[in-house]
C-alpha cells in the first residue's frame, strides 16, 4: 500500500523535483530544496540524469544558485541527497559528508527538510 502511495513512475522529472519544493535565501544565495518521498531510492535514482537536467533547466529560468532534491525513504526513515549548482563546499560542510561523484550525499536518519535540512544549510551558508 506504502508503495502504491509513494508511486513515481507516473510523475514528470518536474514533478519529482519541484512538485514539494522552496526556496530559500541563504547568506545572499538562493538554494532551493526539492523533497519527494519514496519506498525504494531506486525508483528517483533510476532516473537521475533527467531528475538533473530538469533540476538545471529550473535553476537556469529561476536563478536558482543551487540546487538541492532530498529523496526520502518513508520506510528506512533515511534519506539521499541529490545536488546540481553551486555551493557544493557548503552543502558537504553543512551535512559534514561529501558528495559522491553522482551529485549524491546519503543523509542517515534525516527526513524532515524543515528540522533536518534547512538549518544545517543556513549555518553553512550564513556562517
Amino acid at each position: 500500500m506504502l508503495k502504491a502511495g509513494t508511486n513515481l513512475a507516473a510523475k514528470s522529472d518536474e514533478q519529482i523535483v519541484d512538485g514539494d519544493a522552496k526556496t530559500f535565501e541563504l547568506g545572499g544565495t538562493k538554494v532551493r530544496i526539492g523533497q519527494v518521498n519514496t519506498v525504494d531510492l531506486n525508483d528517483v535514482f533510476d532516473r537521475q540524469a533527467d531528475l538533473e537536467t530538469k533540476m538545471n533547466e529550473l535553476s537556469a529560468t529561476n536563478g536558482y544558485d543551487t540546487f538541492l532534491l532530498v529523496a526520502t525513504n518513508i520506510l528506512d526513515s533515511d534519506s539521499e541527497l541529490l545536488f546540481v549548482g553551486a555551493n557544493a563546499d557548503k552543502v558537504e560542510a553543512a551535512f559534514d559528508a561529501k558528495l559522491n561523484d553522482q551529485h549524491r550525499m546519503a543523509l542517515p536518519g534525516v527526513v524532515s527538510r524543515k528540522k533536518q535540512v534547512v538549518p544545517p544549510l543556513t549555518a553553512a551558508f550564513e556562517g
